[in-house]
């Protein structure tokens, strides 16, 4: 008796094959009667593209944002140390 799993287990591959949806206000009547809104409504490609340009203004945006806030603390340590050892 120590061998055999704990619990209700007969006939778990037959219960796997059929899904029950137990929570109707998330995902409505059926499995995939969930409503789409946003880009997921929209159709897959204009939704990737809308999606890859949006991430891309941002990231141009914030790179820009950095470089007018922040500057290039990296690049002036460099140029402060080629003023003081010129190349010879």
């Amino acid at each position: 008796s120590g061998t055999q799993p704990q619990g209700n287990f007969k006939g778990t591959k037959r219960n796997m094959d059929r899904i029950v949806n137990r929570n109707k206000t998330l995902y409505g009547p059926g499995p995939l009667a969930r409503r789409a809104f946003g880009l997921g409504a929209r159709p897959p490609l204009q939704g990737l593209v809308l999606c890859a340009t949006g991430g891309l203004v941002f990231s141009i945006a914030g790179g820009m944002a950095y470089k007018v806030l922040i500057g290039d603390p990296g690049i002036q340590e460099i140029e402060d140390y080629y003023k003081e050892n010129p190349p010879k």
